[in-house]
C-alpha cells in the first residue's frame, strides 16, 4: 500500500510540475498559434492527471486534506474551458475559455503555494491560518484577477469561429 501511495504522489508531483510549466507558456506567450494549442493540450492533460491523482491522495496526513477537494473545482473549470473551443459559432467561447483557464491555473498555483508552506522548512511556521500564508494567497488571487480582467478586455472583440 505504501508503494501505491508513493507512486500516486510521484505522478501527482510530476503532473503538477508539467502543468505549471505548460500553463505558464500558455499564459505568457502568443495566443492562438500552433504552439499555444500544443502547450494548451499538454496543460489540459497534465492538469487532468494532476487533479485526478489529487483525489487519490487522502492519507498523507492521516485524514482527508481539504485543498485536495479543490481538485474537483479545478476539474469543473478545466474540462469546459478545453471543450468549449470545440463548439462552433459559440460567440462567448473565447471568454469561457479564458475564464476557465485562468481560474484553473490560479487553483494550480494556489496548490503550489500550499505545498511550499507545507514542505519548505522556513515556511512551515506560517501554517494555513497565519498572516504570511494568507497574504501570499491574497497576492496570488489579486494577480490572477488582474490577469483575468486583462485578457477578457484584450480579447473582447475576438470572434471565435465566426
Amino acid at each position: 500500500m505504501e508503494i501505491l501511495k508513493n507512486i500516486i504522489g510521484i505522478i501527482h508531483t510530476l503532473a503538477a510540475s508539467v502543468s505549471i510549466i505548460a500553463g505558464a507558456y500558455v499564459l505568457l506567450k502568443i495566443k492562438g498559434d500552433i504552439k499555444h494549442k500544443k502547450w494548451g493540450k499538454c496543460y489540459f492533460y497534465a492538469m487532468l492527471l494532476n487533479n485526478l491523482s489529487a483525489l487519490l491522495i487522502f492519507r498523507s496526513f492521516g485524514y482527508w486534506f481539504f485543498p485536495h477537494s479543490l481538485a474537483v473545482v479545478a476539474l469543473a473549470f478545466l474540462i469546459p474551458g478545453y471543450f468549449v473551443l470545440r463548439i462552433k459559432n459559440f460567440r462567448a467561447g473565447i471568454f469561457v475559455h479564458i475564464f476557465c483557464f485562468v481560474i484553473s491555473y490560479y487553483l494550480l498555483i494556489g496548490g503550489a503555494v500550499n505545498e511550499a508552506f507545507l514542505r519548505i522548512p522556513s515556511l512551515q511556521k506560517h501554517d494555513v491560518g497565519s498572516p504570511v500564508n494568507g497574504m501570499t494567497h491574497f497576492a496570488a488571487m489579486l494577480y490572477f484577477i488582474i490577469l483575468l480582467i486583462f485578457y477578457l478586455v484584450k480579447y473582447r472583440k475576438f470572434k471565435l469561429n465566426s
